[in-house]
């Protein structure tokens, strides 16, 4: 599925953050992330930080940190947190990786869900 990753971070920020000066100190902390050249796609980076923080919010610096020496990782946790862990199954067995990229796609979409009709 397609998302709109600019559009969704603010009101995933709200949602999750709806006291101002709060979401502004996490802004704050998302925007070591996206300040050199070579960070790539910041706001799907920005919103994979906030999947990870609504189970683990203490480790909001150290996710911005992870997303700041590989973004890839960082992906890799919030999106594909089953797939990625899984090394060769793309050529083992296409159809198992396939269904759990479904799985991933369907767990993302329900977090965002969830977070914006809270």
């Amino acid at each position: 599925m397609d998302r709109d990753y600019e559009n969704l971070l603010p009101k995933v920020l709200v949602a999750m953050f709806p006291e101002a000066k709060k979401r502004q100190a996490v802004i704050e902390t998302l925007s070591a992330y996206g300040r050199e050249s070579f960070h790539r796609e910041q706001h799907r980076v920005h919103l994979g930080i906030l999947k990870l923080v609504w189970t683990e919010p203490e480790k909001l610096e150290a996710y911005a940190e992870l997303a700041c020496i590989d973004y890839r990782d960082l992906l890799c946790a919030a999106e594909y947190p089953l797939s990625s862990r899984r090394f060769g199954l793309r050529e083992k067995n296409a159809e198992i990786y396939r269904k759990l990229q479904i799985q991933e796609s369907t767990e993302y979409d329900a977090w965002l869900q969830q977070i914006l009709l809270a």
